[in-house]
């Protein structure tokens, strides 16, 4: 007895838990369908490369090393056209050789590498950000897919209290048939309503299990039909524009801003320090026959001279700062499209909350029809044609009323995405 009591209670729990249905929420598969997206990996990619060319533009500040060979011969070469008594100065071969280790250490670069560096950062954030845009924009996919979900569920729930109406009113039609009191053309009636019913739940059901499907496919979470979507709670109050577009505008111009400096910075002296080691013949004594080690070191200023005189410097800035202009430019104009938007979304909204108010009334008014129509048909007044005509009017009302409510929370919501609250 115990066995049988344990064995039904685990069946029992088995299918509560098979049936347990998950919770979805729209922000929810926001978040997951960015999370999920194969461009969201471009983040850290982005950051790897950027990290790559800092370390690279470090190895500037460590010291420049060469190793130089050089074997030439010359067709004459230095010779001293005096003769001295008892001595002679031979000239140097013809054939020469070098060999030499050149080292270069930077002291002051004008601030070039500090700059190029922040260059590199600033492009950084300003890739990221794009990033951020390409996601934020797949949020309009996933609204569209969640409210065609959403829209499918509450049309089942309306078919599923319509079937439940037909068949409680085919049960009574039955038997007043064999009572004698309806004709059984009112049956036929019913029944063929009834199959209507269940072709529209069949194409309803497809329609949002592929909706779902696709949001599996972009959250990368399981979404069946054992999920409950949420109703979203949107507030449709804010005015202000908050949309990643907008911090992607802000950083394409400090990318430039700190171009400009760059700019400036690689027209600055540059101090060095410089060794130079070498073996060769002739060594420093360049009338000696001999191979000699040497060595040269010291320190050398370059004062770049050219933007002088060509305008190269001012052309580049001038260049740079038009370019701020036209993001600037591209920036209100996004604002101003969006601002565009948004008031017509608040007129759809205003529109669909009259719908919606005009919706519940005209359920009312045809739910009163139709419980006339009920009685008149129960007393054999009318047929059932007649009564499923006032029924098709309060059903038609209601789906009015389901579209229209998710067409207000998805205008709600739109108006949300453009604002980027």
């Amino acid at each position: 007895m115990k066995q049988k009591v344990l064995f039904i209670g685990m069946w029992l729990g088995f299918v509560s838990v098979g049936h347990t249905q998950s919770t979805l929420t729209l922000d929810e598969c926001y978040r997951q369908a960015e999370t999920h997206s194969p461009q969201a990996g471009q983040t850290r990619l982005i950051q790897e490369a950027t990290e790559l060319q800092l370390k690279l533009l470090n190895r500037n500040f460590m010291p420049q090393s060469r190793l130089n060979g050089q074997a030439t011969w010359q067709s004459d070469v230095t010779s001293v056209p005096i003769k001295l008594p008892n001595f002679e100065i031979s000239p140097p071969p013809k054939d020469q050789y070098k060999l030499t280790l050149d080292v270069t250490q930077s002291i002051w670069d004008g601030g070039t590498i500090q700059k190029q560096k922040a260059v590199a950062v600033a492009n950084q954030l300003a890739d990221q950000q794009k990033v951020t845009v390409d996601l934020y924009q797949l949020r309009e996919q996933v609204s569209g897919l969640y409210f065609g979900a959403l829209f499918a569920e509450r049309q089942l729930k309306n078919f599923d209290i319509l079937d439940k109406e037909l068949r409680a009113k085919l049960a009574k039609t039955k038997a007043s048939v064999q009572n004698g009191i309806a004709i059984r053309s009112n049956i036929l009636a019913l029944e063929a309503r009834i199959l209507e019913v269940e072709q529209l739940v069949l194409e309803t059901q497809t329609r949002r299990t592929a909706s779902l499907e696709a949001l599996s496919l972009l959250t990368g979470a399981k979404v069946d039909a054992n999920t409950s979507l949420q109703l979203p709670t949107v507030a449709t109050n804010s005015v202000d524009i908050n949309r990643p577009e907008l911090k992607w505008f802000d950083a394409q111009k400090q990318t430039l801003s700190v171009s400009e400096k760059l700019v400036k910075a690689k027209n600055l002296p540059k101090l060095s320090a410089f060794a130079t080691g070498g073996y060769g013949r002739p060594g420093l004594n360049f009338l000696s026959t001999e191979f000699k080690t040497y060595f040269i070191g010291g320190v050398q200023l370059q004062i770049p001279l050219s933007h002088l005189y060509t305008n190269s410097q001012a052309i580049e800035v001038q260049q740079l700062r038009v370019n701020q202009q036209r993001v600037e430019k591209q920036k209100e104009n996004f604002l101003l499209a969006t601002q565009v938007r948004m008031a017509s979304q608040r007129q759809e909204i205003s529109r669909l909350q009259a719908l919606v108010e005009s919706d519940r009334k005209l359920i009312d008014i045809r739910a009163t029809m139709r419980k006339a129509a009920e009685s008149q048909l129960e007393n054999g007044i009318i047929t059932a044609s007649d009564y499923l005509t006032e029924l098709d009017n309060e059903d038609s009302a209601r789906q009015n009323l389901i579209l229209h409510e998710v067409q207000l929370l998805q205008a709600q919501n739109n108006l949300r995405l453009s604002s980027g609250s």
